[in-house]
């Protein structure tokens, strides 16, 4: 049997199993037992955070009169829970999820009804003082069992910022603005959801995206560090996205307006209105940004022939100014088509306007007979709009008699990319020549198809079962038209005109098991996913890949009746290659930098066992190990040893080891004034045998992160030092940075907010980073404006009572996730 029809078997048989499960599940619901009352009664609601986003593996638990256990369950991603078969009589129901205060509700089961429907709202743990009642500030971050929470909306220091600079905070995580990639626990590789649906966006547009999306309407980030298996396996970590919610029927809005500088004059708004009734609930978005900036840096390289000797050296200055513009739209809405039927549609459209001009000076030598120093001016301009199309819709059907839901997501997206490149540069020793220049064009087209069906139901009273399968389709054409050249590019012509056309489908299916007590929870999964991609390069080089993985998850957590809490996770990821990875037509920077990708990269397979030891205020001890088969990760070194040209590309590593510990202290030193502390010692190693050259780098590395909380009558503030030292990236060593934000706000009013934000305000956050690999030792120094001040002023209007709606999303992230679009 060929691997095409083993694969689809097997595909076949798992799907077969999941369908044989939930049979199974839906006939032990079925059965009541003969303890309980001959008339089956039905208990049900949701569980929600006091802004009206979903409380996700919450757990509600149900008492009998004399506080003894009766039943016990989690709430699932929409935040429902439900009971079924409870006997007559009279219970306390109550709710808990760790980091907020408990909510418990006497209740009352009769024979005169069949089913009763409760909504519980949670809200943040406060302390009463001599009757006065002090609200407790949120924390920056919150390091749970499976996540790290980043409060956005309780801080001021994210103020006039926007997603990404607030995600560019949270321990675990490193935002690079500059190389356009998100890592979590040092591997690139992010899907995000917004509001628990998942977008599809290509790596450097989850940036651009983050970037355009202030932070003033988001409420927190959580970025999963063990994801279950109903998240697509594709992906290092998950970021979910939460921005404020509604939760009384009305109609409410909020417009926010931040202006600010740091080398260069910038400013967002968002204008937000959002409208909810008994069977529809809609919202509308329209944010824009212009956000100017430059990156400089410097470069030594040191030149050496394959046997270590030296042959030569190059040394070039590059500043970079970047202006950049956007304008995100955003509307969705849910209608309650019948008592538990629901459609809903999420339609976005963004532009983006960017445009870097790059200029360098440039001088290398040599080491041949006659050689002489030779130096070089090259300016750059590359110019890209962007824009984006893409449509959600929705459908949620609930059963009667069970806590069944079954759900159906439809996407579709297109990307057009339209990028001009123009380069020119002049010889200016040892003898002055004629301008070189060239001007090329970089059309691009993506197309992002797909469809998802996703089934929960309760099992055996106080757990859940979960099972899905997902299709996704990509295309991707990128065909490079030269426009004029000098003599200089002739030679150069065949690599910067190749085009690439890329196809890839995905199926996956998958099944998740959790069952929550008062004192454990567990939670067990299977995801299968069959990838199958074709890539032509030019007219000739082929590339095709069919392969299926198995991706398990499993979580254990225990609640000890003093609060202590442990859990222990493990699963296994998958990170498949970027199509700006794959795509190998060259990009020329400047006469010593090409870059271009590797069409025959193979994805990156990564194991992780993660443990947690939380005390009960708030303090947490999380060891994570990971194993990295296939590590991606970009080199720079010289194709040809006779030229210091240098050449940016993507390798497969043999392997990545990471072993890492993160402790985080909170501190209360007075009602007014919190500290929370977070250190971390991390070990990581890589391996190649690139061209028969073995190589390890290997280095451990400390961070520190204290963060001040302060609250006075009308102000709160916030004070953040952060301290890294010496880490490892594949083959680079990058030297300590350190840096200090600060933030305050206070209301003007009952529906006005001002707040102050300052990020790295002595301007200390230079990026160093060096390494030798083959043949070339070469050192960066970065420099880029990460200081900023930024003021910001919102104003509510609309109902009292009502809170702004939540923003849905979409589900095709992971595929979007991957497109980028950083070269062409």
């Amino acid at each position: 049997m060929n691997n095409k029809n083993l694969t689809f078997c097997f595909s076949r048989w798992y799907a077969l199993i999941s369908c044989l499960i939930l049979g199974y599940t839906g006939l032990g619901q079925s059965q009541p037992t003969s303890q309980q009352s001959s008339k089956a009664i039905t208990f049900q609601g949701t569980l929600q955070f006091d802004l009206g986003s979903p409380v996700i593996s919450g757990v509600v638990t149900l008492l009998n009169a004399d506080s003894s256990l009766a039943k016990a369950t989690g709430s699932d991603s929409t935040g429902g829970y439900i009971f079924k078969n409870i006997a007559i009589g009279s219970y306390l129901l109550q709710a808990t999820y760790l980091g907020w205060k408990s909510v418990i509700q006497p209740i009352v089961v009769s024979d005169t009804m069949s089913t009763r429907s409760v909504d519980l709202v949670l809200r943040p743990v406060s302390a009463t003082l001599q009757e006065v009642v002090i609200k407790e500030k949120r924390p920056i971050f919150e390091i749970l069992g499976d996540r790290v929470r980043l409060n956005v909306e309780s801080n001021p220091v994210f103020g006039g910022g926007t997603a990404f600079d607030a995600l560019a905070r949270s321990p675990r995580v490193m935002a690079d603005a500059v190389g356009k990639t998100i890592s979590v626990d040092g591997k690139t590789g992010v899907i995000l959801y917004q509001n628990g649906r998942q977008l599809y966006l290509p790596p450097d547009q989850i940036i651009t995206y983050l970037q355009s999306l202030p932070a003033n309407i988001v409420s927190r980030i959580e970025v999963l560090t063990s994801p279950s298996a109903n998240y697509d396996a594709g992906t290092n970590g998950v970021i979910l996205l939460y921005t404020k919610g509604i939760n009384k029927e009305g109609i409410i809005g909020e417009i926010a307006v931040a202006g600010g500088s740091g080398r260069y004059g910038k400013g967002n708004a968002s204008a937000t209105v959002s409208w909810r009734s008994a069977n529809v609930q809609g919202s509308f978005l329209y944010a824009p940004t212009y956000r100017p900036t430059y990156f400089s840096w410097r470069s030594d390289q040191i030149l050496t022939s394959a046997n270590s000797n030296l042959v030569g050296f190059a040394h070039s200055d590059e500043f970079n100014r970047i202006t950049n513009s956007s304008h995100l739209l955003r509307t969705s809405w849910d209608l309650k088509v019948a008592r538990q039927l629901a459609v809903g549609t999420v339609v976005q459209l963004m532009h983006t306007n960017e445009t870097d001009r790059p200029s360098s000076s440039i001088m290398y030598q040599m080491n041949q007979e006659g050689a002489t120093l030779t130096k070089l001016d090259a300016e750059t301009q590359l110019k890209q709009r962007i824009n984006n199309l893409a449509l959600n819709v929705n459908i949620r059907k609930q059963f009667n008699r069970e806590q069944n839901t079954l759900s159906v997501d439809l996407d579709a997206a297109r990307y057009t990319v339209g990028s001009e490149s123009s380069a020119t540069f002049w010889q200016l020793a040892p003898i002055v020549k004629l301008p070189e220049s060239l001007k090329i064009y970089y059309p691009n087209e993506v197309a992002i198809h797909t469809a998802k069906l996703d089934y929960q139901s309760t099992m055996f009273g106080n757990g859940k079962f979960e099972s899905g399968v997902k299709y996704s389709g990509i295309r991707m054409n990128n065909s490079p038209t030269l426009g004029t050249y000098s003599s200089y590019f002739t030679a150069l012509t065949p690599l910067l005109e190749k085009s690439y056309q890329y196809q890839e489908r995905t199926i996956a299916v998958y099944s998740n098991w959790a069952v929550a007590s008062t004192h454990w929870s567990f939670q067990a999964g299977l995801r299968l996913e069959h990838t199958r991609y074709n890539g032509l390069s030019g007219n000739t080089t082929a590339i095709f890949r069919d392969y299926t993985n198995l991706f398990p998850s499993l979580n254990v957590q225990f609640t000890s009746t003093n609060k202590h809490q442990f859990s222990l996770s493990a699963n296994r990821r998958i990170t498949r290659p970027s199509f700006d990875q794959l795509n190998p037509a060259y990009l020329f920077f400047d006469p010593l930098t090409l870059y271009s990708g590797n069409p025959r990269l193979v994805p990156q397979v990564t194991n992780t066992v993660q443990g947690t030891y939380t005390l009960p205020k708030r303090t947490s001890l999380v060891v994570v190990y990971s194993h990295s088969r296939n590590r991606i990760a970009e080199v720079v070194y010289r194709f040809d040893s006779l030229s210091p040209t240098t050449l940016d590309y993507n390798l497969n590593f043999d392997w990545e080891k990471r072993l890492a510990a993160t402790i985080s202290i909170p501190l209360k030193v007075s009602n007014g004034w919190q500290i929370q502390t977070m250190m971390t010692w991390a070990k990581a190693q890589f391996y190649s045998s690139f061209n028969d050259s073995p190589f390890l780098n290997k280095q451990s590395t400390f961070t520190a992160r204290v963060n001040n909380s302060f609250k006075w009558k009308s102000w709160t503030a916030n004070l953040n030092g952060t301290y890294r030292g010496l880490a490892v990236v594949g083959y680079m060593i990058y030297d300590p940075i350190w840096f200090v934000d600060m933030g305050l706000q206070r209301p003007l009013g009952s529906k006005s907010t001002i707040k102050l934000a300052a990020t790295d305000i002595f301007h200390t956050l230079l990026i160093n980073n060096h390494g030798s690999y083959l043949n070339t030792t070469i050192g960066f120094k970065h420099k880029y404006e990460s200081q900023q001040f930024m003021l910001t002023y919102s104003c509510q209007f609309g109902s009292k009572k009502a809170k702004s709606v939540e923003q849905h999303s979409f589900g095709s992230e992971t595929e979007q996730e991957r497109l980028g679009t950083k070269r062409n």
